[in-house]
């Protein structure tokens, strides 16, 4: 999509005279996603990306005009070069100098308040237009030594689905699993945000100028939300929830004032950034460039998932992934990736410990009618709650939920049933669980001993598994390490020599009978 927007006086101005700087958003998708809409949405309600394009356009990113790939450079190039000139003449400026005039623009006051307008073509599908990297099934007949990158771990299709990231489990999610593209021109910014559900992100530069980054560690995230909501006042009290639609610039000269660390990155072609979960990062183009980015999330991400997941709750916000739904597969993946289990079971330790918290408080004051504790079975009495969220904060019921019995039949989390009041008594509202207590109880303990015996054994010497066999040389009689298909394959009757191994060190009976190496176990017949 290509977004305008114009500048903006310094952010201490009052809100009817405050837009803020850049174009859309850079790589972070909830500012455009797509969301299912509130549960018996009222009649002209407008849906959530009807409220995120009003938002967007209070603060000066609105809706431009379609451009390619061509037009939107020959702009770029055109502002450029009138906007850094004198006396109609260009003038050559460095990222320096482009940075002195970005900032210069964003902490105007209102009294020298300049408008400049600026065009970012963010958030582009690549289901939709491609990706900047080649796929498995291209040929690439134009560029046939491109091929060699369609399986690379660096691809940026590819790191998402790695072995080691979380998001493997996940179905394809545009702009989180599935990557996005960017567009951008000289000062065009993407503003304070962290990643959806605080992924990692990977940002690729193609082609074209470079971005300049500038990023805050995690351990500072809590403490530069409280300074936003200190020198924006106005902003945050008429919309709480400002920072996660990524409209919100401030200096990282101000936030160093206030004691928070700022980093700056300059990001060129053929490099990448990463972000790292619940790092706010912001930055702006330098000219006209095109990058690619994408979440990921190696199993250290899920504590911070799990945070995520929680303030998502307190401020209502829709969850594009199911974190819950997702707990549970690494629960089962971590049968077979060992090195996965330290964190799940931590991670799904305090998970269960919430959920018999809030399981008894429901029981406990008898909000849930007798006997109305039901597994979840995919029928009309015990519906399967896969893919169904709180009808108030949004949240996951894969665990559990309470079906109220009241008007509508409403389905609620558990946090949020045990604050409201039943006009209609408790006896008929059921609380449909996946697993019980001891069911979860039980995976917790499977985690934590399988999550032992690897921190145990991670440091020794790895042990090799070989499917081969050995068999003696009918000739010379050595020992001789085959694979386990030609051992199986000879008869009791059948004579094998050293000349039909396939192995060329070991082919003729002049070579040395091999020694099993030292850390290999034998999975031949004894």
């Amino acid at each position: 999509r290509i977004g305008g927007a114009t500048t903006a006086p310094a952010p201490r101005t009052p809100p009817e005279d405050t837009k803020e700087e850049g174009g859309l958003p850079e790589d972070e998708p909830q500012a455009l996603e797509d969301k299912p809409p509130a549960t018996e949405a009222k009649k002209n309600t407008p849906s959530d990306d009807t409220k995120a394009t009003a938002i967007l356009a209070q603060y000066g990113f609105i809706p431009g005009e379609r451009h390619t790939v061509a037009s939107l450079e020959a702009y770029s190039n055109y502002f450029k070069k009138k906007y850094f000139s004198e006396r109609g003449v260009p003038t050559d400026v460095s990222v320096r100098d482009l940075e002195g005039e970005f900032w210069r623009l964003i902490e105007s006051s209102a009294d020298t308040k300049q408008e400049v307008e600026v065009i970012y073509g963010a958030d582009i599908a690549t289901l939709e237009v491609g990706s900047g990297f080649t796929s498995p099934g291209d040929d690439c007949l134009d560029a046939p030594d491109q091929k060699k990158y369609a399986d690379s771990p660096w691809n940026v299709c590819n790191m998402p689905y790695n072995p080691s990231s979380c998001l493997k489990h996940v179905e394809a999610t545009t702009g989180i699993t599935v990557p996005w593209l960017y567009f951008g021109m000289t000062l065009s910014t993407f503003c304070w945000h962290v990643e959806d559900h605080h992924f990692y992100s990977v940002n690729y530069h193609h082609f074209g100028d470079p971005k300049v980054w500038y990023s805050i560690p995690a351990s500072h995230s809590e403490k530069f939300e409280r300074v936003m909501r200190e020198r924006l006042p106005h902003l945050f009290d008429a919309q709480p929830d400002l920072l996660h639609s990524l409209v919100t610039i401030l200096s990282p000269a101000v936030l160093r004032e206030e004691g928070i660390p700022v980093f700056r990155a300059e990001q060129h072609p053929r490099s990448y950034v990463i972000t790292f979960p619940n790092a706010y990062h912001a930055g702006f183009n330098t000219g006209f460039n095109c990058a690619e980015a994408v979440n990921f999330a190696p199993v250290d991400w899920l504590p911070f998932g799990a945070a995520a997941t929680e303030q998502y709750v307190l401020a209502k916000r829709y969850q594009s992934v199911a974190h819950d739904q997702l707990l549970g597969t690494l629960c089962v993946a971590s049968e077979t990736q060992l090195n996965f289990t330290p964190t799940v079971a931590l991670v799904m330790r305090h998970r269960v410990d919430l959920e018999r918290t809030r399981r008894a408080a429901l029981t406990d004051a008898g909000r849930v009618g007798e006997g109305k504790i039901v597994k979840m079975a995919g029928t009309e009495l015990a519906p399967d709650l896969f893919e169904k969220d709180c009808s108030v904060c949004q949240a996951d019921l894969n665990w559990a939920g309470v079906r109220c019995e009241c008007k509508g039949r409403k389905l609620f989390c558990l946090r949020c049933f045990d604050k409201k009041e039943c006009k209609h008594g408790n006896e008929k509202n059921t609380m449909l669980i996946r697993s019980t207590i001891d069911e979860l109880e039980a995976m917790c303990v499977r985690l934590e001993r399988l999550a032992t015996e690897f921190e145990a054994n991670k440091d020794k010497a790895p042990v090799e598994t070989v499917s081969e066999e050995w068999i003696a040389c009918d000739s010379c009689g050595k020992w001789r390490r085959v694979p386990g298909a030609m051992a199986n394959a000879l008869g009791d009757d059948d004579k094998w020599t050293c000349a039909e191994n396939s192995r060329p060190n070991f082919n003729t009976c002049d070579a040395p009978e091999e020694k099993m190496g030292a850390g290999t176990t034998w999975v031949g017949k004894e």
